[in-house]
């Protein structure tokens, strides 16, 4: 009687998955850590205005 069902009926293999696991919104875009290279570039700074 399987055989007579039409492709809708079939359940869907993943839809005790997606029940469980919700869809994530994608990840956010991480912006880099600048503290250590401004840092870097302040001490240059410093040093140069020493040097002059």
């Amino acid at each position: 009687m399987a055989a007579n069902r039409s492709p809708r009926a079939r359940p869907d293999p993943v839809e005790a998955y997606k029940r469980i696991r919700k869809s994530m919104p994608p990840p956010e875009r991480v912006l880099p850590d600048k503290r250590r290279k401004a840092a870097e570039r302040q001490a240059e700074r410093e040093r140069r205005g020493e040097e002059r």
